[in-house]
């Protein structure tokens, strides 16, 4: 009796997930947008999203006002963010945990803003910003929201945002871009290289030899799992594109780039990472089903691996 309540709860499960899913499909891009750039990396940002949308699904019963789902999403994201911030901080400097800034508000605070918005290659800089600043500048100079509407997503009072607004204009126009850059050494390259030409040769067989027995596999989107369980490398010949993977870097990290044909042009369509442990590959995330993941990112391929 039990077995056809719990098979009924997961076919209804499924379809509200789906109802969602379409839902705030039209939001997804602006939603990872505001990610990648409080993050530092479209990558990074997705999987910032993936969270954003797994929470929310959680608590969607907590949303009683189905017309505030915009402004509850971006405030879930903008905490995630924030936690992740956080995390790397604490990586890095290992000495005290990251406190907020709890400067006074400014005389900004108290008129309309006299400084002008920033524009998008000033943008690109906030990962130099301190988070609440971070955010006030893409809700507001990057996705146009209302000084109101940011400040319900980071926890602020309208005053509080102009502020924060205000030093991170001035700070951005001292800014100049120096991104850093993750190098690979020659075993790590060689190890990609060698997936990327198996992968491209469609010799399955030798690419399992690079891919340790138990690996994850993370499709976004898609399936989470063991890639034995995924028929992973059926589906890549079952696209309905013409396609080929080549090295790269996305937003400065080493990556494999998988490029779709349009007509007689191949463009970077998305991302690839792998883990590796004792020369083999144990964890796969793969982008492929993402198609906004390369829109705001800064894509550089090696011009070798690509015709």
């Amino acid at each position: 009796m039990e077995q056809p309540i719990t098979a009924a709860l997961q076919t209804s499960l499924e379809v509200t997930r789906k109802q969602f899913l379409e839902e705030i499909d039209a939001l997804r891009p602006k939603l990872h947008r505001f990610c990648s750039r409080m993050c530092g990396s479209v990558l990074d940002g997705e999987d910032v999203v993936q969270e954003v949308l797994a929470q929310a699904f959680y608590n969607l019963p907590s949303l009683k006002n189905k017309s505030r789902l915009e402004p509850w999403l971006f405030r879930i994201a903008h905490h995630k963010c924030i936690d992740l911030i956080r995390r790397e901080r604490r990586q890095r400097e290992d000495t005290v945990p990251y406190e907020e800034e709890n400067e006074p508000e400014s005389a900004a605070a108290e008129n309309e803003l006299e400084d002008e918005p920033i524009n998008e290659t000033l943008a690109a800089l906030v990962g130099e910003l301190p988070p609440k600043e971070r955010a006030a500048v893409l809700l507001k100079d990057v996705l146009q929201y209302r000084l109101a509407e940011v400040a319900e997503v980071v926890d602020s009072t309208v005053g509080g945002v102009k502020a924060a607004l205000h030093r991170a204009r001035t700070k951005l126009r001292t800014l100049q871009a120096a991104p850093s850059q993750v190098e690979l050494d020659l075993r790590q390259r060689n190890l990609l290289e060698a997936y990327v030409e198996c992968f491209n040769r469609r010799d399955w067989d030798a690419l399992r030899r690079l891919i340790q027995a138990d690996a994850t596999l993370d499709v976004v989107d898609r399936f989470v799992g063991k890639l034995e369980e995924a028929g992973y490398f059926r589906n890549y010949v079952a696209l309905p594109w013409e396609w080929k993977l080549s090295l790269g870097r996305v937003d400065g990290e080493p990556v494999i780039l998988h490029w779709k044909k349009f007509g007689a042009d191949w463009r970077p369509h998305a991302a690839i990472r792998l883990w590796w442990q004792d020369g083999k590959v144990v964890r796969i995330k793969d982008y492929v089903h993402v198609d906004y993941i390369l829109r705001d990112a800064t894509t550089e391929v090696d011009e070798a691996a690509v015709d």
